[in-house]
């Protein structure tokens, strides 16, 4: 992604001193000598001024959180048993996902199990040459209901239930809002769906699998 930079806009003022008028000549005007002379009056006793007392907030900024990848999701209805690296971005634009489909990938640029809000993204191929079908093959199998967990490294687990299981066609997979930062907290899991395509050597859809935090 590429971020424009936008330079600031410095605005500077310049601000000209005003002369004295020139004192006034010629009939009428007023001599020192024809000058009333003002009868001094005490000045007024100022009001006192209220104490504010002004907060002290410390300016020091607190320490980002640190991400808790998750190192394994296991599906316990369908039989998933998985291990779980992270994973990016591939050039082209998709995320990036690991060649053997007995292991899935957490999207690392986003909320991990562990996040205060946004979606934790899974995902894995359903199968790839050379190796044998993958356990998200059935994903499709679940039900609303059914409890997904995912682990840490530390032992930690976020445990889930499966709220919808959905086939999208491809091009209208709803990316933004699969891989949403803010928001209710879920869990996403992804592999592919659908018809073969053997002239692409693509399936047609994607099996997305929401679950809500228990």
């Amino acid at each position: 992604m590429k971020t424009r930079l936008i330079a600031p806009l410095v605005l500077i003022l310049a601000l000209a001193a005003c002369a004295p008028a020139p004192a006034p000549t010629g009939a009428g005007a007023v001599t020192p000598e024809s000058t009333p002379t003002a009868t001094p009056t005490a000045s007024p006793t100022p009001a006192p001024t209220a104490a504010v007392d002004v907060p002290i907030v410390a300016s020091t900024l607190q320490p980002a959180r640190a991400a808790v990848p998750p190192v394994r999701v296991q599906i316990a209805p369908i039989g998933v048993d998985m291990e779980v690296v992270p994973v990016g971005v591939e050039p082209g634009g998709f995320m990036e996902l690991p060649v053997d489909p007995a292991i899935a990938g957490w999207y690392r640029f986003g909320p991990d199990p562990w996040s205060a809000d946004g979606n934790t993204v899974i995902s894995a191929h359903i199968d790839a040459p050379q190796y044998p079908i993958g356990p998200f093959a059935s994903l499709r199998e679940l039900t609303p209901g059914e409890e997904v967990s995912v682990l840490a490294a530390d032992g930690a687990q976020a445990r889930y239930s499966v709220a919808s299981v959905t086939y999208y066609p491809k091009q209208d997979l709803p990316v933004e809002e699969i891989f949403a930062r803010s928001g209710t907290r879920a869990l996403v899991l992804i592999t592919c769906g659908g018809a073969f395509d053997s002239a692409t050597g693509r399936y047609a859809d994607n099996v997305v699998v929401v679950a809500q935090p228990l």
